[in-house]
């Protein structure tokens, strides 16, 4: 049997969830159905475990990470050089990730070889209104365009489909539900000693941890991190927070701590390739994010059995079970966001409470299993495994009536 070919674009190989789902579905996806491959801008921090697939994998040398006017031409120029590798893969099947990625990739598969099904994730929509009212417009504007040229759009929780439903992105577009997921029984080094991981943080052994796995960028919000570690320190002396991560407010926030004379109990340390053994030395996880899809690294914190506090957005109240495994506080709340964090630091019962309910909670949707089964479906939905994908196609799809899963449905 021929295999199908998928070719996936993603903007950059950073550390976030979006490069992690496309990775798990690289290394689990059934390699007797699928063929794939990748291309992604350079500069990375992933770029290395690439490298060593030079026939499957692709740098864009001309794709930016950020959207701006200034890089008209090297968008130009990144089309150009997408339609080069889907001339040169023939996939049966585009499978865009990431804001930009996704416009350039679902241009580039109409212009260049109309024959490929496509398909487009959105990890999270990556437009807010904190950007402003025109950026806004803008973004929801371009994605109702490239709707019009994707076979499907997929969603990792429901209330982005929800928000998108609502936007008007999408209309007449079939759309599924796939969550991200991770591994639900992670394994710690055999010789994992938390003492020493605390010592190697220069944190205290009989110290509590509040942990937020993320990166310095607006819509994570490291600001409110800090700031509400600066409620929670005003009355608790023995606690240490990390913000992992680099990014542009990375300065801010460490002037920040400084200048509220915290800075040796809020911890920076940068990117990291031991998120497990952080988690477990953490007490809480917390996410000030202001936008979400449905993040990696709260599964994560679910996976090693830590409680959270999380601002409500997105997909986090898909995860987060509010007064049972964790707390859910409104946006740009810290007040409340600081006294959820007092709250669950002070009382060892609660937090014990907490773990027992998402130790027992079915989390089978939010695997990476679950993920990678529910994306061979879809694949194989689109290019049946004994029909190949050919003839030329409309640049703009089709009109055609799709059952759709409802974002309100269970």
């Amino acid at each position: 049997m021929e295999k199908t070919k998928i070719l996936y674009f993603i903007t950059r190989m950073d550390q976030g969830g979006a490069q992690a789902s496309v990775l798990l579905t690289l290394k689990n996806i059934n390699k007797q159905q699928f063929e794939t491959y990748l291309a992604c801008g350079p500069g990375g921090r992933l770029d290395a475990r690439l490298k060593n697939d030079p026939h499957h994998m692709f740098f864009i040398s001309a794709l930016r990470h950020d959207i701006h006017p200034k890089y008209f031409f090297h968008d130009l120029a990144a089309l150009v050089q997408m339609g080069l590798i889907l001339r040169r893969v023939k996939p049966d099947i585009v499978h865009t990730n990431a804001p930009k990625a996704g416009v350039l990739g679902r241009i580039a598969a109409r212009l260049f070889w109309r024959k490929a099904k496509v398909v487009h994730t959105f990890h999270g929509l990556g437009f807010a209104k904190e950007h402003g009212p025109k950026q806004f417009k803008f973004f929801v504007t371009v994605e109702k365009f490239c709707a019009r040229f994707t076979d499907v759009l997929v969603f990792v929780s429901r209330r982005n489909a929800a928000e998108a439903k609502q936007l008007g992105i999408g209309k007449g577009v079939r759309t599924e539900l796939i969550r991200a997921g991770v591994n639900f029984n992670p394994i710690l080094p055999l010789k994992f000693d938390p003492v020493a991981k605390k010592a190697s943080l220069k944190i205290p052994a009989n110290a509590k941890v509040v942990l937020a796995l993320a990166n310095f960028k607006p819509l994570k919000n490291p600001i409110h991190f800090v700031l509400a570690a600066y409620k929670v320190l005003s009355q608790m002396k023995n606690v240490y927070f990390i913000f992992t991560g680099e990014g542009p407010l990375k300065e801010t926030a460490v002037n920040l701590a400084k200048n509220l004379s915290i800075e040796k109990q809020v911890l920076f340390p940068g990117w990291r390739s031991d998120p497990l053994e952080l988690l477990a030395i953490c007490d809480v996880y917390a996410s000030v994010s202001l936008r979400e899809g449905l993040p990696m690294s709260l599964l994560e914190a679910m996976s090693m059995r830590v409680p959270a506090v999380c601002y409500d957005v997105d997909g986090i109240g898909e995860v987060i079970t509010n007064n049972k495994t964790g707390f859910l506080v409104a946006p740009n709340d810290i007040n409340t966001f600081a006294d959820k964090l007092k709250v669950l630091l002070r009382h060892a019962s609660l937090r014990e409470r907490f773990e027992a309910a998402i130790d027992h909670r079915d989390f089978s949707e939010f695997t990476a299993a679950t993920m990678v089964k529910k994306q061979e479906r879809l694949y194989r939905s689109l290019v049946p495994p004994t029909k190949k994908n050919g003839g030329k196609r409309r640049f703009f799809r089709r009109r055609r009536h799709f059952k759709k899963f409802n974002p309100g449905e269970k």
